[in-house]
């Protein structure tokens, strides 16, 4: 009889270790899963950071050629001037020189 209740605790025994066996392997399995999916998530919001970080750098690079573009088309109007308007210009400049003295102050005539 004893030989029998001995042979009955090991084997619930033997069956409660098999039970946290299982649920150890279990555990970790489910803690290798979980690793694996977000890093499977990490690396998908990373990408669709990446995506939409290098679609606001093209953005931008094409604001500043477009204002570059335009302020160069300014700089091309501006630096055409009409031969009258250089004329006026330098008659200007003329006109302010022969009315200053020898010490820059305007000399009234």
């Amino acid at each position: 009889m004893r030989s029998d209740i001995i042979n009955e605790v090991l084997s619930v025994e033997d069956r409660a270790q098999k039970i946290v066996r299982d649920a150890s392997n279990r555990a970790r399995d489910y803690i290798s899963e979980a690793q694996l999916k977000s890093g499977e998530i990490v690396r998908s919001s990373l990408k669709e950071v990446r995506e939409q970080n290098h679609t606001e750098l093209l953005q931008a690079e094409a604001d500043a050629q477009l204002r570059l573009a335009e302020f160069e088309a300014s700089l091309d109007i501006s630096s055409v001037l009409s031969e009258q308007t250089l004329d006026q210009i330098a008659n200007r400049i003329v006109d302010k020189i022969c009315k200053t003295d020898l010490i820059g102050v305007e000399s009234e005539q």
